[in-house]
């Protein structure tokens, strides 16, 4: 058996997250009946982050275990042939047996996507949050500039977690986002990090450039307390946009 890495887009409107669940439509779950399909036997896969329901991906990376020497795009076309239209396989690659998707990450990217006007697009309704409120975009960048370095996150999940709440991001900002007009994004960066985190910190950026929180209140919740510190945006904004391996541990 050989060890084969896939990456992943999907649009998480109508899944009930990545992970398998009985009794519920995930990203796992239909990917691994397509590959059972091709490989005509039980696949099991592994990923390398647990999106919530309703969250998207631009490069989730998956793992699965076949016979040696699968034609890798021959399985890509199958794949795609066999998932739902909102799952794509970008691509698939042989990795050395050892590969883990997640534990081998050494830098994930979120990026949260908004549209900053009055009325709503239908088109984007699904992939970005409306907010037709005025931004102070400088504040913004500035509570995105305070939350970079490593600091105890625990305000900033909505789980009763007292360990293992520190992390470090490695970087935080707030801009445009392409041509469209009044689209913005924060992206995030940082090896991993914990439950809803990026949905709460993203909630806070905007509580403080918005003018509901002060720039010395999210310092303050960088040092510890309870949490959450600020509403969670709703999960259609975010998307997991990459998930970065060293090359070694992608040779196979």
């Amino acid at each position: 058996m050989s060890r084969y890495m896939l990456v992943l887009s999907y649009k998480g409107t109508a899944f009930h997250g990545f992970q398998k669940q009985p009794d519920a439509r995930t990203v796992q779950g239909a990917l691994e009946e397509a590959l059972a399909t091709l490989a005509g036997e039980r696949v099991e896969t592994c990923g390398a982050g647990r999106t919530d329901a309703g969250v998207h991906a631009a490069g989730q990376v998956a793992a699965f275990d076949a016979g040696a020497g699968i034609d890798t795009g021959r399985w890509m076309k199958g794949l795609n042939a066999l998932t739902p239209p909102d799952i794509s396989v970008l691509e698939v690659r042989e990795v050395r047996p050892s590969f883990d998707p997640r534990r081998d990450a050494v830098m994930r990217e979120y990026r949260y996507f908004l549209l900053n006007r009055p009325a709503p697009s239908p088109a984007l309704a699904d992939i970005c949050l409306h907010l037709p409120g005025k931004l102070d975009l400088e504040l913004a960048r500035q509570a995105c500039s305070s939350l970079v370095g490593t600091h105890d996150f625990r305000a900033f999940t909505l789980a009763a977690e007292t360990r293992g709440t520190v992390r470090e991001i490695s970087a935080c900002d707030i801009g445009e986002a392409g041509a469209a007009d009044h689209l913005l994004c924060i992206v995030v960066r940082a090896p991993s990090f914990i439950y809803r985190m990026v949905r709460v910190l993203a909630g806070a950026v905007l509580d403080v450039a918005s003018g509901k929180t002060e720039l010395s209140t999210l310092s303050a919740a960088l040092a510890g307390g309870t949490g959450p510190c600020a509403d969670p945006l709703p999960p259609e904004g975010l998307f997991l946009w990459k998930v970065e391996y060293p090359q070694e541990r992608l040779s196979a």
